[in-house]
């Protein structure tokens, strides 16, 4: 089921910007913010196959010819706003280990987790899209998943060497290892979403983080 199989009506347009004057370029910035997450809301709603142009254009309230000045189709749409969702979400674990101790890894890996589940509860449509629809999305989609990956395998290979700073004698762990973490979280996500919501996905912190922490450790 969807992020949104329970609504009985189509989802509501997206509000537009306040009256104040404004260049042309803040006005084709907040159209692209508001299509971007009318794109995530349609997809989430009807699946990545059944989601127009016309959804995304009646949600967000702008016109076709505004969204084709932007996106050439619909599948650049959907990686822009797949890529701007992740950007929001690396962003979230920054600020989440801004001022955690630097030394101590087993803390920043569960910082740096519950931050993650918390944002993925924040955007029920975004996390429904990206972490399920992603996957149906084609070729581009993936190569921009893959691409996403590598980005938590560097996020967890910067902490392994915090951990090889605290332990020198513990065992080296491999990308491929590394990439395990990224991966088994990932679908723990989707079951979580499948199955009981986006909201619970916070509660499942406490077996992701005991995940991570073993195979850091070389468990």
């Amino acid at each position: 089921m969807g992020a949104n199989s329970s609504r009985t009506k189509p989802p509501e347009k997206l509000p537009r910007g306040g009256r104040h004057p404004l260049t042309q370029e803040a006005v084709a910035a907040s159209q692209r913010a508001r299509m971007l997450e009318a794109l995530a809301r349609a997809v989430a709603d009807k699946g990545f196959g059944k989601t127009t142009v016309a959804d995304v254009i009646a949600i967000a309230g702008v016109s076709r010819r505004t969204f084709y000045e932007q996106f050439p189709k619909l599948e650049d749409c959907f990686l822009a706003a797949y890529q701007d969702g992740m950007q929001r979400l690396f962003s979230a674990i920054r600020e989440a280990l801004r001022g955690a101790p630097t030394a101590d890894w087993r803390e920043r890996t569960r910082l740096a987790i519950e931050a993650y589940l918390k944002a993925l509860a924040d955007h029920p449509d975004a996390t429904w899209t990206f972490a399920v629809e992603t996957l149906g999305a084609g070729r581009q989609a993936l190569e921009q998943r893959a691409w996403v990956l590598k980005q938590w395998v560097a996020q967890w290979r910067a902490l392994q060497a915090l951990r090889e700073q605290a332990d020198p004698q513990a065992p080296k762990i491999a990308d491929e290892q590394l990439l395990g973490i990224a991966g088994g979280i990932e679908e723990m996500v989707r079951e979580c979403l499948r199955t009981k919501g986006a909201k619970k996905l916070p509660a499942l912190a406490p077996a992701a983080t005991t995940f991570a922490l073993a195979v850091l450790a070389g468990a």
